[in-house]
Parts: C-alpha cells; sequence; structure tokens
C-alpha cells in the first residue's frame, strides 16, 4: 500500500523541495510551508475520525514533511499510529509508505524515523533513533518530546543499553536540553559505574545546565552576565519566580508582568504557559475560570494535546475541591445516610471524570503506559473490570509499575470470580516485588490469601486453603490488626477443618 501517491491528499501537495522529474532538487534548501502542513493536519483529524488511521499517519507525515516543528502534527501522528495498530493494523501495508519519498533530506529522514519508531513503539532503538533524526534538523521542543519518551523506552529493556542513553545525551546537548542530558547521562553511568570517563563529562553537562539556566555563558562579552538580565526589575521577576514560597504582593505582580506579555503575544504559546501557570498559583476562583478559558482557546488554535491536559488538570483540581466538600459533610454527619449517599455519588462522579481526562491522555500519549496504569486504577474502581485488565496488561511492560498492575490484575480477576486467574496474578506480583514483608508485599499477600481462601471454599480444594491459612497465620504474626486478619484466619481454619473432616 503506497500511501504517499500522487493523487492523495489536500489538493495533493508536492514533497518538501520536489523537482518537476519527481527528485529533489539538491541544491535548493529546505523551506518550511506552514499552510500546506495546516492543510495535510486537517486532512490527518478528518481521516482519524473516521477511523483510517492509515492514511491519517500519511497525512500527519505529509504535514510534518513541510513543517516538521509541528507539535499537534507529531502528537496526531503518533495517536493515529496507536490506533492503527491497536485495531490490529498490518505493519507491512505501511512499512512502505516511505518508499515515495522524493529525497532522503534530513526532513524525509525524519518522517521515516517517526515511521519506523510508531509501528514499534516498544523498540528502543527506533526511538533513538528518531530523537537523533529530529536533532539534526534542530528542533528543540521536537528533540525533548521525542527525547523524554526514547529514555523511557531505553530503561524500561531488561538490559538498558549505555550506547543508546550516550547517543540521547549527544542530541540532547545538541539542541541545548542539557538538564535532559544530564538526565540520560547520569542513568548511562549508573548501568556503568566504572566509566570514570563518562561520570567526569556528566559533570560537565551539569555545569553547563547551571550556567545555562543562570546566563552566564555570556561573562566576559559586551554586557557579561548582565545581557542577559538586563535591568534589576527583570532580575527581581527571576528571582520571584525562582521563589518556592511567594508572597501575595509577588504573586500579584508576577500575574500583572505575565498577563501583559500575554496580551502582546497572545499566540506566543510559551507565554501562554506562564500566564496560565500563575494563575493557578494564586488559585483564585476567578483565575481558575480565566485559565480554562484560556487554555481552551489556545488547544483549539493549536490543536496541541498538553494545552488540553492542563485544562483538564484545572477540571480536576475544582473537581477535587468539591468532593473534599462533600467528605467533610459526611464526616460530620456520620449517621446522616443522606449525607453518606450524596459523599458516594460525589466520589463516582470524581471517579468518572478522572477517567475521562485519563481517557484521553491514553489516546495522545499512547506510549507513555503511567496513564494506562492510571486509567485502569480509575475503572478498576468503577467495576469496568474487563477493561481495567487490559490497561493493566500493558502498563506491566513498565518496570515502575509491573508489581501494582499484576496486583490490580489479581483484584479485577477476583472481583469477577475468576479465581485461578487471580491466584497466578497475585503470585507473579509477589515474585517481581521480593519484598514480602512490606506494605506493598503485605497487601499482595492478602490478595493471595482471599483467593487461595475462595478457591478452597467453592471447589472444595484443601490444599489452597491450608496455603491461605499459612499466610493468614504469617500476615497476623507480622501485623495481628491489619484490615480484617482475625476474622479471616478464623473462617480459613474452619474452612481447614472442615475439608479435613470430609476428605476422613
Amino acid at each position: 500500500m503506497a500511501l504517499f501517491g500522487k493523487k492523495k491528499g489536500p489538493e495533493a501537495e508536492d514533497a518538501p523541495g520536489e523537482a518537476s522529474n519527481g527528485k529533489e532538487a539538491k541544491s535548493e534548501a529546505f523551506k518550511p510551508s506552514p499552510d500546506k502542513a495546516a492543510k495535510w493536519f486537517a486532512n490527518a483529524r478528518v481521516v482519524h475520525e473516521a477511523t483510517n488511521y492509515a492514511y491519517a499517519m500519511q497525512s500527519w507525515l505529509s504535514g510534518l514533511r513541510q513543517e516538521p516543528t509541528s507539535m499537534s502534527g507529531l502528537e496526531g501522528f503518533f495517536r493515529s499510529c496507536a490506533a492503527f495498530l491497536g485495531e490490529g493494523g498490518n505493519r507491512k501495508d505501511v512499512r512502505d509508505i516511505t518508499k515515495d519519498f522524493s529525497s532522503r533530506s534530513d526532513v524525509d529522514k525524519y518522517a521515516a524515523a517517526l515511521l519506523a519508531w510508531g509501528l514499534e513503539p516498544e523498540d528502543a532503538t527506533a526511538a533513538v533513533r528518531a530523537t537523533e533524526a529530529a536533532g539534526r534538523l534542530k528542533m528543540p521542543e521536537p528533540v525533548f518530546w521525542l527525547g523524554d519518551r526514547a529514555m523511557g523506552k531505553v530503561l524500561k529493556e531488561k538490559k538498558p543499553r549505555k550506547e543508546l542513553l550516550i547517543k540521547l545525551v549527544e542530541v540532547f546537548t545538541s539542541v541545548g536540553a542539557f538538564d535532559k542530558a544530564v538526565e540520560a547521562g547520569e542513568a548511562a553511568v549508573r548501568l556503568d559505574p566504572s566509566d570514570g570517563k563518562l561520570a567526569a563529562e556528566v559533570r560537565n553537562l551539569a555545569a553547563q545546565a547551571t550556567m545555562s539556566r543562570g546566563g552566564y555563558e555570556a561573562t566576559g562579552q559586551a554586557g557579561g552576565f548582565r545581557q542577559n538580565v538586563k535591568d534589576l526589575d527583570r532580575q527581581r521577576q527571576l528571582e520571584d519566580a525562582e521563589k518556592i514560597v511567594k508572597t501575595e504582593e509577588t504573586i500579584d505582580r508576577l500575574i500583572r508582568e505575565s498577563e501583559a506579555r500575554y496580551r502582546e503575544r497572545p499566540d506566543d504559546l510559551a507565554m501562554v504557559t506562564v500566564y496560565v501557570k500563575r494563575l493557578l498559583e494564586r488559585g483564585r476562583p476567578e483565575d481558575e475560570s480565566l485559565a480554562k478559558d484560556i487554555l481552551k482557546k489556545t488547544y483549539e488554535s493549536s490543536k496541541q494535546f498538553r494545552f488540553r491536559e492542563m485544562l483538564g488538570d484545572v477540571r480536576l483540581r475544582q473537581a477535587a475541591r468539591k468532593l473534599g466538600e462533600y467528605r467533610a459533610a459526611a464526616q460530620a454527619a456520620p449517621g446522616n445516610e443522606k449525607a453518606q449517599a450524596m459523599y458516594r455519588e460525589a466520589q463516582r462522579q470524581f471517579l468518572t471524570l478522572e477517567a475521562d481526562e485519563y481517557r484521553l491522555r491514553v489516546e495522545n500519549y499512547p506510549t507513555d503506559l503511567t496513564w494506562k496504569f492510571e486509567l485502569g486504577k480509575r475503572l478498576f474502581e468503577l467495576g469496568q473490570h474487563d477493561e481495567a485488565i487490559s490497561l493493566f496488561q500493558k502498563s506491566q511492560e513498565d518496570a515502575k509499575r509491573r508489581v501494582e498492575s499484576l496486583f490490580y490484575i489479581g483484584r479485577a480477576f477476583q472481583a469477577q470470580n475468576w479465581t485461578d486467574e487471580a491466584i497466578h496474578s497475585f503470585r507473579q506480583a509477589l515474585e517481581h516485588h521480593r519484598l514480602p514483608n512490606d506494605e506493598v508485599g503485605m497487601d499482595i499477600r492478602y490478595g493471595l490469601m482471599c483467593a487461595l481462601q475462595a478457591k478452597g471454599e467453592s471447589e472444595r480444594d484443601l490444599a489452597s486453603a491450608e496455603e491461605a491459612d499459612k499466610i493468614a497465620s504469617s500476615i497476623a504474626i507480622q501485623q495481628i490488626n491489619y484490615k480484617d486478619i482475625r476474622a479471616r484466619r478464623d473462617a480459613i481454619k474452619k474452612v481447614v477443618v472442615e475439608l479435613k473432616r470430609g476428605g476422613a
């Protein structure tokens, strides 16, 4: 399936630098075309909504070849890739779409690298190559976005590769993202503490990051360090913005200053972010309402999902505050069933809102397993166990979430009376946790105990009941007041006695 055919897409726009004979004019420098890109991106959104994900992938890439710095195009491409793979799309049908690229320019290489990673989202090597391709085009924001995710893929490998982390150090450094370069470098040093040369280079990078933040690089030039801090007012702004605890007067001043700059440049996305951050920091009801309006407007105009994500955070913040009011009312009147019922309903509505917000993030950050885990937790609490299990089965691929994911899989199976599956999942969680006596380990052992108890009772299985009895005894010895362990232990012993008598 050649998706980059001449007649497809908005007005069959040519690829960047394409000459009349279909070959790139090598001597002609690449010139971005935001107008052409916008048409491709609009087309991508339409066909994505129509579930034609393969063509949407083509359209996103075509737009990115016209405007490679576009973050909305980048995020949209990976969203369509995830949908394509989620629907069981055949990778072979789209692997060759880059064959129709008219050149092997850096822009085309960037598009090809994105496609390679998009089709193999867990491939750490493909992730690093995509980041390097963005680095060759000197695009800081795409490098940061891709590189941050690529680093997660590398560190998630069973045996993380030091050489991939070093490549990320290099590409982060090339665009001035020294903090991320240090992060990748420190991870590489942890993999190989014996590499003294690397450790020294990372220390130098850390110093470089500090100087970049402080503006020391200009020292010795005309104006020296003060070239970056032109006057005392600007110095004060920087100092005020960095304070962890700000006075009310300071916050008000920062808001006035960021509002003035926002009104001058309402399309400056960095300025939007700063202004919204300041409003939310002060946190008055009118500040939150204004922040929501600005975020909604910016998301609609820029199509960058991070602004929709920030809008969702404000909505959750407001909903959490309302939930707190219902909680306080319920705690103040423990015997008032109406107050308790209202609190339970408020909890359910808050969980539903969280699930809706997190579902959007799963769709827009398809390679970020943390959001799959968080969505799974909310769906579990809402009783949507099948979908929760599916999400946890994916999030367990993240080493940081593996134990928790397996634990929740066990709980979800148990809630549906899939006892054998629950037992298997709890055992897997214990195997990976390896610290059975800490709080997490005790929760897992308790879950396994309950599942074994259920198997013993329902299937008259003495071996399961006896294992449950041993776990109950070990938990009681460790913490006698843990949950309902006293009652559980008595009930399990009763089952063991009955099964032994029956067997006799």
